[in-house]
Parts: C-alpha cells; sequence; structure tokens
C-alpha cells in the first residue's frame, strides 16, 4: 500500500510538474520556478494531494547530492585559474558586501548577530540555472557582462561549501563558536583531502577496469554509486550529503571520464533535483503568505534592490564601465536554488523561526520569477541610466586616459571595437600592413594585458557618441565592431553613422536574425558567423563529392 501511495504520489508530482513548466515556458520562466509552484500547488496549503511528504523528502536529498556532484564535475579548476581576477575579485567583493550589508540591517533590525550572518549567506546565492539558461537563449555569454556574471556565480557556488559547513558551528555557545568554525571548516579540509587522495590514487583504477568491461549500464551505475557513496561517506563523517557530493564531484572534474560521468548522471540528477524544489514549494503556507502579503514584497524588494547594488558595486570596483555593471547587477539579483539548501538545513538547525522561512520563501520566489523580465528590460535600462558618475568617484577610473590625445593625429584609420579573437586578429593585421588603427574595449582586464604589451587600446564603451568622438570618429575610414552584444550594437551603429555619414561600419554577428536590425541601423557590412560557419560546412562536404578539374 505505501509503495502504491509513493508511485501515485510521483505521478501526481511529475505530471503537474509537466503541466505547469509547459505553461510557464511560454512565459519564459524556469523550469526551477514551475518546479516551486508545484509544490505549492499540490501540497498541504493548496489542494492537499501528496500522502508521502517524507518519502518525497528522502528523494530531495538524493536530488540535491546529485546537483552537487554535477556542480562539482563542472568546476574546472583550468577554468577557476584562468577567471580568478573575475572570480576571486568580481565574485568574492559582491559576496562580501552582501553578508556585510545583511548583517548591518539585522543589526538595525536587533537580530542575533549569528541569525544576521544566516541571512546573508541565504541572500548572497545567485540562481546559477536561471541566469545562465538565460544568458545562453540571449547569447549573452562570451559578452563583457556575461563573463562577469559568471564569474560572480563561480564564487557564489564555491561559497556554498564553507557556507554549509559553518551553519552547525552558528548553533555552538558563544564562547565555542570561533573554535567550533575552525574545526568544521578542518574538517571539510579533512574530508575533502581524504576524498581527493582516494579520487586521484584509487578510483582512476577503478574506473579504468569499469570502462574495459564496456557496458554502459556498469558505467552509469559506478557513477551512481561513486556520487552517492562519497556522499554517505562525507555524513559518515559529520558532514552533510551535498558537501561530500560536491567534493566528490571536484576530485572528478579534471578525471578523463569526467564528462561522460556527467552525460549519464544528468537525468537522475534533473528528476531528482525537481523534488528538491517540489518538496520546497510544498512547504509553503499559502495563508500565511496571504496574511502577510506587504511583508512578503517588502522583502523582495529589498532582496533585489540590495543584490543589484552589491553586484553592481562588486563590478564597478573592477573598472568595468556603469553600463555593464548595472547588467551584471541586475541579472545577479534575484536568490539562488543553493539558498534554497541553506534555507532547509537552517530551519533544521532552528536558526530560523517558522515564520521568516515562510516570508524568506515566498519572497525568494518571486525574485526568480521576475529575473526572466528583469533581464530582457535590463540593456534598455542600462541605456537610460545615467554613467552614475557619483558611484565611480569612489572607484578606479581605467579608461580613456590618452585616447583623445593619441587618437588626435589618426587621420584615414581604422577603429576596432572589442578585444576578442577577432579583435586581434584584425589588429595583428593592420599593423603589419601599417594601417593606423585604435581599439576600444570595456574588459580592464584585457585593456591593462594588451597595454602592457604595448597594443594601441584604450578602455571606452563604443555605444557613446563622446568615446566615438574621443577616437577620431569624424576623421576614421572604417569602424569594426567585433563583439558580441546583439542589443547594444545596432544602437552603436547608428550612433556612428551619425557622427560621419562617410564611415564604413563592419559589424560581425553570431545569428542571421540579426542582420536586418543591423543593416537599417547602418551597418554598411554584416559579417555572420552563423552563415560563414554553414558555408565552410558546405564547401568541406562538396569537396568530397566533386571531381578534380583534370579528371573532368
Amino acid at each position: 500500500m505505501l509503495h502504491d501511495n509513493l508511485l501515485l504520489d510521483l505521478l501526481i508530482l511529475f505530471g503537474f510538474a509537466t503541466l505547469i513548466a509547459v505553461i510557464l515556458r511560454r512565459a519564459r520562466q524556469s523550469a526551477i520556478v514551475a518546479y516551486l509552484l508545484t509544490g505549492i500547488l499540490v501540497g498541504p496549503s493548496g489542494l492537499h494531494l501528496i500522502s508521502n511528504r517524507e518519502a518525497i523528502e528522502t528523494m530531495a536529498e538524493i536530488g540535491v547530492a546529485l546537483l552537487l556532484f554535477t556542480i562539482g564535475m563542472e568546476f574546472s579548476l583550468n577554468k577557476i585559474v584562468a577567471m580568478r581576477k573575475l572570480v576571486l575579485g568580481a565574485g568574492g567583493r559582491q559576496v562580501l558586501l552582501t553578508v556585510s550589508l545583511v548583517l548591518g540591517l539585522a543589526f538595525l533590525a536587533r537580530y542575533p548577530w549569528r541569525q544576521g550572518i544566516y541571512w546573508g549567506f541565504l541572500v548572497a546565492a545567485s540562481s546559477t540555472a536561471i541566469v545562465l539558461k538565460l544568458l545562453l537563449e540571449r547569447e549573452e555569454l562570451e559578452t563583457i557582462h556575461g563573463r562577469a556574471i559568471i564569474g560572480v556565480l563561480l564564487f557564489q557556488d564555491l561559497c556554498v561549501v564553507p557556507m554549509m559547513a559553518i551553519l552547525p558551528a552558528l548553533t555552538a555557545p558563544s564562547g565555542e563558536i570561533a573554535l567550533t568554525v575552525a574545526y568544521a571548516l578542518a574538517k571539510v579540509v579533512g574530508a575533502g583531502a581524504l576524498i581527493l587522495f582516494a579520487a586521484r590514487f584509487f578510483f582512476p583504477l577503478l574506473w579504468r577496469r569499469i570502462v574495459e568491461v564496456r557496458t554502459q549500464e556498469i558505467f552509469l551505475i559506478a557513477a551512481i554509486f561513486f556520487s552517492l557513496g562519497t556522499a554517505w561517506a562525507s555524513a559518515a563523517l559529520g558532514l552533510s550529503l551535498a558537501l561530500g557530493a560536491f567534493i566528490a564531484g571536484l576530485a572528478l572534474s579534471e578525471s578523463s571520464y569526467a564528462h561522460q560521468i556527467h552525460a549519464d548522471i544528468l537525468p537522475f540528477r534533473d528528476s531528482f533535483n525537481s523534488l528538491f524544489f517540489i518538496s520546497i514549494g510544498m512547504l509553503l503556507d499559502l495563508r500565511f503568505v496571504h496574511s502577510h502579503w506587504a511583508i512578503v514584497l517588502g522583502i523582495a524588494a529589498l532582496i533585489f534592490g540590495l543584490k543589484a547594488l552589491t553586484g553592481i558595486s562588486a563590478v564597478l570596483s573592477m573598472g568595468f564601465a556603469a553600463r555593464k555593471s548595472l547588467l551584471v547587477g541586475l541579472s545577479l539579483a534575484q536568490v539562488g536554488e543553493f539558498s534554497f539548501i541553506l534555507l532547509r538545513q537552517g530551519e533544521r538547525l532552528h536558526l530560523v523561526p517558522a515564520g521568516e522561512y515562510q516570508i524568506f520563501l515566498a519572497a525568494a520566489i518571486i525574485t526568480m520569477m521576475l529575473t526572466p523580465t528583469i533581464i530582457q528590460f535590463s540593456p534598455r535600462i542600462a541605456t537610460h541610466m545615467p554613467e552614475m558618475q557619483r558611484l565611480r568617484r569612489f572607484f578606479p577610473k581605467p579608461g580613456e586616459f590618452d585616447l583623445e590625445s593619441q587618437a588626435a593625429p589618426l587621420r584615414d584609420h581604422v577603429i576596432i571595437c572589442g578585444y576578442g579573437l577577432n579583435g586581434r586578429m584584425l589588429a595583428q593585421a593592420l599593423r603589419r600592413k601599417s594601417i593606423p588603427y585604435l581599439v576600444l574595449e570595456l574588459d580592464p582586464a584585457i585593456v591593462s594585458r594588451a597595454m602592457a604589451e604595448g597594443e594601441s587600446i584604450f578602455f571606452g564603451d563604443s555605444t557613446k557618441a563622446d568615446i566615438l568622438e574621443k577616437a577620431g570618429v569624424s576623421r576614421a575610414r572604417a569602424l569594426v565592431f567585433a563583439i558580441s552584444d546583439p542589443f547594444a550594437v545596432p544602437r552603436a551603429v547608428a550612433t556612428a553613422r551619425a557622427l560621419n555619414p562617410r564611415l564604413i561600419t563592419i559589424v560581425r554577428t553570431t545569428r542571421l536574425e540579426h542582420i536586418a536590425a543591423l543593416e537599417s541601423a547602418g551597418a554598411s557590412q554584416v559579417v555572420a558567423a552563423e552563415l560563414s560557419a554553414a558555408k565552410e560546412v558546405l564547401e568541406q562536404v562538396l569537396h568530397l563529392y566533386v571531381v578534380p578539374e583534370e579528371q573532368e
């Protein structure tokens, strides 16, 4: 009978989740929001359709472990090293600033400092799943603000490990808190070292033997055993299941089998992980939220404003332009999926009262639901926002140093906007041909590195008329946009053509559907990477079947 009830519960959950996800997908909402709403609808405060909540929560724990395992596998140490300035710089400042501001607000509200730190942990994280999916859909992963967002999200995800270790220590007596925190972190380091040691010297041999069998089913079973087994071992050592799974995934991230393990375990992760978010939604008390709706909306607005402020400040302090910093801040202004993991753990440790749990949960769901709309309109908001000169006074300004003076003698030159692969290759070719040029770039790290190499590069936003004027656009022959920003580039093209109607503007775009907007903005020539790739593939395939001329 118990099995029949559990099967019926799973059918109800997955059925409602599918229906709601399909409906919300049309509103560009994340599947996570659909799962949360499913839990609310079928849970105790909704239709009350679920009878076996304990079994559902057990499967939800498995989902969290698998989620942390795959997240750990996606943490390539090489990626972190390559993005260390953004990860440690912008990410570290965003988390530290968020926790500090929340702790300060907690003091003002007369909350204990332990709860202040706990609330800071909850608010600091943003939704990696939602934001990355939206950036991918908008083709903004490789933009300057896209890379900054990824750097901050990477650091936030890394912080989940020490946060989860510190939470139990927050319940220790006042005189023992420092020692308990140190012991908790030491335990994480010790357990992590043990798992990493086993993964480096023992598990490669094990995986080699498993792969030699050449059976997909055995490989899959072994992957699940390894992820859940290390999670269980971690729990046996006094850590959480999720923490052990994360360390196990991190240990396998550099393995030659990592990609196959990740691909095989992904469907199981998504299935069980959906149950976790559904179980979170089931905990929401709609009657309580209805009677406290003003507080819920106020907390949601406070979280959004605070997260946007800390995100903007963290990136702005790294030397990025105000417009790009605003895009980053607005994209990171929601509560993340890892916050729900910390929320559940805090509830078990009695760090959060029931009423405040309900308020934060409802406010978090609101911020996540608003994220797609906010990100969609963030470029327009950034366009109409001032350059925030009052904020800029407090941060280093790397830009425009000698742009006007060095561009003054240039005539008939080329202005290159963006110093990615295309921008670098064009600059090298122009330099070899002794054609005068200068480069405008918004990533301060790239500017500093290229300037040290002797490149004629300057920090500046090519969408702004005053920057283009300082770059001598009225005297230039050509302007080349080698950047991926489908919203900003058409506006920049129109601005440049207004300043110099004779200017030749050449634009690179990734998709064919962007060509019409760029041409209507005044682009002289649009090069679509999608079309170029299609032509190259076509030529290569036809070459296999075309008879050489000498044989005709």
